[in-house]
């Protein structure tokens, strides 16, 4: 039986899927792989990629704080921020590390600039791969 997969952002409704067959998030603790027929849990969610296999197609999405549960083969993930690659151009992520880094460097202690920095740096791995 295969996961049926929500991500859901207070924005929007993000992603949704019913036959993916494995999925990979980034939790606090570290990552977490998860198939079909798993206990039941739930993990807080760090700023990383979420991998959802689905068959030959994969896809991914950038995710940042909130919760992702695992139930009855359903995987329900509450993001406060969540984005797809194809959301977004390689050359702006890349533009706005580099404004990030000059805020940072202007006020070492502007902690949402450092975690939106941590955000753009991920996403742009990701969309390097």
């Amino acid at each position: 039986m295969p996961l049926t997969v929500e991500v859901v952002t207070p924005e929007r409704e993000v992603r949704v899927c019913d036959d993916a067959t494995f999925v990979l998030a980034h939790g606090t603790e570290g990552d977490v792989g998860i198939l079909p027929g798993m206990a039941p849990m739930l993990i807080a969610l760090g700023v990383g990629p979420m991998k959802i296999e689905q068959g030959e197609q994969d896809s991914q999405l950038l995710l940042d704080g909130g919760f992702l549960q695992v139930k009855d083969d359903r995987v329900i993930v509450l993001a406060e921020y969540a984005i797809l690659p194809e959301d977004v151009s390689e050359s702006d992520v890349s533009a706005r590390i580099e404004d990030l880094k000059r805020k940072i460097q202007a006020d070492e202690e502007n902690e949402h600039a450092k975690r939106e920095l941590a955000r753009n740096e991920a996403l742009h791995r990701m969309l390097r791969m």
